[in-house]
């Protein structure tokens, strides 16, 4: 098989792959849209004297005191008659650690550290159940980038209180979109998709995953599967197949009930996108194993939900890194363009994704057009990063819990973005070439055009990655000014 016969078959199973994860896109929004019914009613909640005790892990790795303090104050706030807070602190950082007993001395709560690293966030959640009082029935996890609403307590709780076979709940992050803060508001874009239309749709399958926050679980459903996973590191999501492959239940409630902070760069961003990566590709070859065993302990939508549309997402990677080179390999390196044919069909489907994502967006949270490209050039510039993760997920490199850096971040690195720059300027030189070839009539066949216009897409998609650097370049520049 030649060189171009290869690329062509690669170039086909991944669009098809693309093109399988368009299809459970569309899937979870017409099921969110047709089927999701909101449970929420105008029944009156729970009065003082009927409030199960709940605790709120709010679980904490050298974090800014600063924005840990502000997590723990608006916590304080919710309206609720019987809840204890607890910070459960890993951090190794001495000073943080002193300002953090003496924020919880401050704010008089519960605070619990630990010198080792057991588990990470899944070990100190752990750890911190062995400390609860005999009645606390339900505890909520906040991350402290997402500051809690007052009702997030009297209105969740009762669902769990009427529903006794009923896990846990799992709340939207949301992020508000700060429009002079381009990474900010293409962040907010991104998880806006998942958190409205895609975590109704899992709902519907009883597939909802937990999401690391904003999730209340019933204590005693957790006991009784040996606590949260500490193998993996996206323990939410391991826990949560645990739950599912059990029968136990989940619910999604689309109402916000905390606002969360957007990775504060690029640096961030990557740092959070590498761990989910890693963790639900190191988490897949246990689902598979799993299925092999005992296929009746998950239903065939559920199946679905964990082996295909999350299980597999994050090998997206590869298929972006060929979506890319496809052009370049045409224009720059003259291979001969591809007789698409049948993979129509997947870019048919990805213009309709595409487009039920905006349009869908723009009525719900009024983002436009070019906030749809913003969130395109931030996923777009994900590949290396996925590729990587997935390679270290594979052969059983160990990777860290590394949790998202909050608030001032260091600037990335210009060496971080070889990988983008090299592809970016790859697909101007060639576009440049391939127009000269057009016009010159070096080529002549009808494909080059559609060649044409896929280079200048994915080269102004990924025009974007320079223009979030700048502006974190311009954001470090101001906060020195402002400190001198």
């Amino acid at each position: 098989m030649c060189i171009r016969d290869r690329f062509s078959v690669m170039l086909l199973v991944s669009l098809s792959f693309w093109g399988v994860h368009c299809v459970g896109y569309i899937d979870h929004l017409l099921k969110s849209v047709l089927m999701y019914i909101s449970p929420i009613n105008d029944d009156p909640p729970l009065d003082g004297k009927m409030q199960p005790k709940v605790a709120i892990f709010i679980p904490v790795f050298n974090e800014e005191p600063k924005i840990v303090g502000a997590t723990i104050a608006k916590t304080a706030l919710i309206n609720y008659s019987s809840f204890e807070i607890f910070l459960l602190d890993d951090s190794t950082d001495a000073e943080i650690h002193n300002a953090l007993v003496k924020l919880g001395e401050r704010f008089n709560i519960n605070y619990i550290y630990r010198k080792n690293r057991r588990g990470y966030k899944a070990g100190a959640i752990n750890d911190a159940i062995k400390n609860l009082d005999n009645d606390v029935k339900y505890f909520l996890v906040l991350d402290v980038d997402h500051r809690p609403k007052p009702a997030i307590l009297k209105e969740v709780i009762p669902f769990l209180e009427e529903d006794t076979s009923l896990t846990f709940i799992q709340t939207p992050q949301y992020f508000t979109s700060e429009t002079k803060d381009k990474l900010s508001l293409a962040y907010s874009f991104q998880q806006h998709i998942f958190h409205k239309h895609v975590c109704r749709g899992l709902n519907i399958n009883n597939a909802v995953f937990m999401c690391g926050t904003n999730v209340i679980i019933r204590l005693d459903h957790l006991k009784e599967i040996g606590g949260m996973d500490e193998t993996c590191i996206t323990e939410d999501i391991v826990t949560s197949f645990i739950f599912h492959s059990k029968g136990y239940k989940s619910l999604y409630l689309d109402q916000v009930y905390a606002e969360g902070m957007s990775p504060a760069s690029l640096s961030a961003y990557f740092t959070q996108q590498m761990r989910w990566a890693y963790g639900t590709i190191q988490n897949l070859k246990n689902v598979l194993l799993a299925f092999f065993k005992s296929p009746q302990s998950l239903k065939p939508g559920q199946w679905w939900e964990y082996i295909v549309l999350n299980g597999s997402w994050y090998f997206l990677g590869w298929t972006l890194l060929l979506w890319l080179i496809y052009p370049i390999a045409v224009l720059l390196f003259g291979v001969r363009p591809l007789i698409l044919g049948s993979v129509n069909t997947s870019f048919l489907i990805f213009i309709v994704m595409i487009g039920s994502q905006f349009f869908t967006s723009m009525r719900e949270r009024g983002y436009r057009i070019g906030d749809l490209f913003l969130a395109q050039g931030l996923f777009f510039s994900l590949f290396s990063t996925y590729i990587r993760a997935s390679v270290y997920a594979l052969v059983g490199k160990k990777l860290d819990f590394k949790v998202t850096p909050k608030g001032r971040t260091k600037t990335i690195s210009f060496v971080q973005l070889c990988p983008q720059f090299l592809m970016l300027g790859s697909l101007i030189i060639s576009i440049i070439l391939g127009l000269w070839r057009i016009v010159t009539g070096q080529i002549t066949t009808p494909q080059i055009y559609v060649t044409l216009c896929w280079a200048i897409y994915s080269a102004t998609i990924l025009l974007f990655v320079p223009f979030f650097y700048l502006e974190e370049i311009k954001k470090e520049k101001e906060y020195e000014d402002r400190n001198v």
